[in-house]
């Protein structure tokens, strides 16, 4: 408004002291007429000036946000001498009264949890919403530090691990998953970022997650674009991108695999597919799955509950429906929607 009103008052200030000149005959009505189209011609391009002033003012806020996101370095970093993943693993996971609440919040998502998962065992997560499943993968991959306790990985605290090498002998699959608008072979070659992936290898971890299917329906194939954004690209499914993002996991040939709901928009009979295969290709890999379809979850080996952060129940499918716990209250409430 300051500048709005500096510009007007300049503007006719100006033709007012050139009229006052030419009244007093200082000025001709030639100069007059000159004058004014002269007044008139700066102040459109004063006001120009002005404008493109404030447009690059304008546009240098978004550029400010994007130095300070640059800027952000992760708050989860490695320690000095870190030691490497190991490789093989030897021996298991082990939570040891872990708790963890989220920055900003004094609520414990976990309270002093206590669980073992023992090398090559399939173990499924279930309970309720809200209850802690994604949070405690999120710690055993390292996004997060426990508030208290720790997670020992072969006997040695996850926090004594590089950072990067930890990550590279773990695949996860998190229920958001991300859709790259680039071809099918460049979506599940971003699995393994660290090097070159050979076409081989994209074409097998694709069959093992049944995205060859997907595939074989593009017309270009695996040079087939993805995603609307660019001319010529194809739109998945739900569920065809669900098994684009399991093939990223599959390529990884990670020891550790984390399938957080990987298959939640998939159908009941790709989903069952879809695991039968994880199942016959992960023996003696250790692996965590979270799902809320039970007929996924009786395949696994173990099946640990939350409940208010806390573990409630462990044990095998028959086991825990014979218990008459949470386990099996929530597998009769699924149940009876397909009677």
């Amino acid at each position: 408004m300051l500048m709005s009103a500096l510009s007007t008052g300049s503007y006719y200030g100006a033709y007012a002291y050139v009229i006052y000149r030419t009244v007093n005959g200082d000025l001709s009505w030639g100069s007059l007429q000159f004058l004014a189209g002269a007044l008139a011609a700066a102040s459109t391009g004063i006001q120009s000036l002005f404008c493109t002033i404030s447009l690059v003012a304008d546009q240098a806020l978004f550029l400010t946000d994007l130095v300070d996101f640059l800027a952000v370095r992760p708050q989860i970093q490695s320690k000095p001498n870190a030691l490497p993943a190991p490789r093989p693993m030897k021996e298991g996971i082990v939570f040891e009264d872990v708790s963890f609440s989220y920055p900003g919040s004094s609520r414990l998502v976990l309270d002093r949890v206590n669980l073992n998962i023992g090398l090559g065992e399939r173990i499924a997560l279930v309970g309720a919403n809200g209850r802690g499943k994604t949070t405690l993968v999120k710690l055993l991959v390292r996004l997060y530090d426990p508030t208290a306790g720790r997670i020992l990985l072969d006997g040695v605290d996850l926090r004594d691990y590089s950072v990067e090498d930890l990550h590279k002998v773990i695949g996860v699959i998190f229920q958001d998953f991300m859709k790259y608008d680039l071809t099918a072979r460049q979506n599940i070659a971003v699995g393994r970022m660290d090097r070159e992936v050979r076409g081989e290898e994209i074409e097998l971890a694709a069959r093992q997650s049944l995205a060859d299917l997907v595939v074989a329906r593009l017309p270009l194939g695996y040079e087939q674009p993805l995603g609307r954004r660019f001319e010529g690209g194809v739109d998945l499914s739900g569920g065809e991108w669900q098994k684009v993002a399991l093939a990223r996991a599959y390529l990884r040939d990670a020891q550790l695999l984390v399938l957080d709901e990987p298959t939640a928009a998939l159908d009941a009979r790709s989903e069952h597919e879809v695991f039968q295969r994880f199942a016959d290709l992960t023996p003696g890999r250790t692996s965590l799955l979270i799902s809320h379809r039970f007929s996924t979850v009786r395949m696994a080996d173990r099946i640990v509950t939350l409940e208010h952060g806390r573990i409630g129940e462990e044990g095998s499918h028959r086991e825990l429906v014979r218990h008459g716990g949470i386990y099996a209250r929530m597998f009769e409430l699924q149940a009876a929607g397909y009677r």
